[in-house]
């Protein structure tokens, strides 16, 4: 049988017009030509909020109370603009930072305590 990678059907949650984030790429992707009504188009989903945090390298990372990883991390989507930041280091123990993003962009906030 031959079958094409693209072709593969992936898991995930699809919202109200068929559309979801892709957590491995950042990427944001619809199903089934976005669920718009009858003419062929829909309206541009809004952009996701993301936030990379570059910190001392090994350094845990929790952004809004969930762990997302080692710094640096990669960019992830936040919910709101306003986030709270907490870092774990063997070394140097624990760090809490709060910051503003911009809407619907990526920011790389480095962190140094």
């Amino acid at each position: 049988m031959v079958c094409s990678p693209l072709a593969w059907a992936h898991p995930g949650r699809t919202n109200s017009s068929g559309c979801h984030n892709e957590r491995a790429t950042g990427g944001y992707h619809c199903h089934n030509g976005g669920g718009g009504g009858g003419g062929g188009w829909s309206e541009l989903a809004e952009t996701p909020t993301r936030l990379k945090v570059i910190a001392i390298p090994r350094a845990r990372v929790w952004i809004n109370g969930a762990f997302v990883g080692m710094s640096p991390t990669p960019a992830v989507r936040v919910d709101g603009t306003k986030v709270r930041i907490l870092l774990e280091h063997a070394a140097l123990g624990r760090h809490e930072t709060t910051a503003t993003l911009d809407p619907g962009g990526t920011t790389a906030l480095t962190v140094r305590w």
